[in-house]
């Protein structure tokens, strides 16, 4: 058995060869186990002392000298337990945290953050973030989409979006099937404006939510771009609200 395999679920390498050299040896006093590690004594206390707050080593005595053996292995499968609940509570306080902080970078600095992704599934995952974002969308609609992406899926993402309450600003090209596809709108909280298509015919839908603007290519190369960044959105918002009618 060699300390790679401990090092690879979290231990250090001081940490995995004391306890390797504990479970080959049964219970060391602390000199011992120095000798056998090449470490000095202070350092193997401290060494010690972290394996017993992990679990995988406890006190015992050998004569009349106090001395450590290695606990169960299994005690390893808690601790990865222990560590992955941690670092699920660390993931929650991050995104929790997120939105204050993004609002304090961006108080300082104009420098947008920028994700790209790619294919039908990439657009999707602009749509989820949509929903997640709970914010209020400002989106100029491309005819296009709806070949690339089937219609049901845009069906059930309008309800999630109603469900949520979120209300869309939709500015949209005048067009027989777009009109067709306006009438639930009441229903999917939608309010709608029509701009000519002559106006706006690109393959690209815009999407502006809080202070994110995503770009949906469906032309010959599907990818998306979401720039989040208070300015830029409050410009594209503007932008798109302002097109002729």
């Amino acid at each position: 058995m060699t300390p790679e395999l401990l090092e690879n679920i979290g231990l250090n390498h001081s940490q995995a060869k004391a306890y390797l050299v504990l479970i080959e040896s049964g219970a060391l006093t602390p000199t011992e186990l120095a000798n056998k590690i090449l470490q000095k004594r202070t350092t193997t206390y401290m060494i010690m002392n972290q394996l017993e707050t992990l679990g995988l080593v406890e006190k015992t005595t050998k004569g009349t000298k106090t001395a450590y053996e290695a606990t169960n292995p299994i005690a390893l499968e808690k601790l990865s337990e222990s560590r992955r609940k941690q670092l699920h509570q660390a993931e929650t306080r991050v995104k929790q945290a997120m939105p204050a902080l993004l609002s304090y970078y961006y108080s300082i600095t104009e420098k947008p953050g920028i994700r790209l992704v790619q294919g039908v599934e990439g657009l999707k995952d602009i749509y989820a973030d949509t929903l997640r974002a709970k914010q209020d969308i400002y989106f100029l609609r491309t005819p296009a989409d709806v070949a690339k992406i089937d219609q049901e899926y845009f069906d059930k993402y309008r309800q999630k979006r109603a469900t949520l309450g979120i209300k869309t600003y939709a500015f949209t090209p005048d067009t027989a099937h777009s009109r067709a596809s306006s009438n639930d709108d009441e229903k999917f909280h939608i309010q709608r404006q029509w701009i000519s298509s002559d106006i706006y015919s690109a393959p690209v839908e815009i999407d502006v939510y809080g202070d994110k603007t995503a770009l949906l290519s469906f032309g010959e190369d599907i990818i998306g771009v979401i720039i989040q960044s208070p300015t830029i959105a409050e410009a594209m918002k503007q932008l798109i609200s302002n097109l002729p009618k």
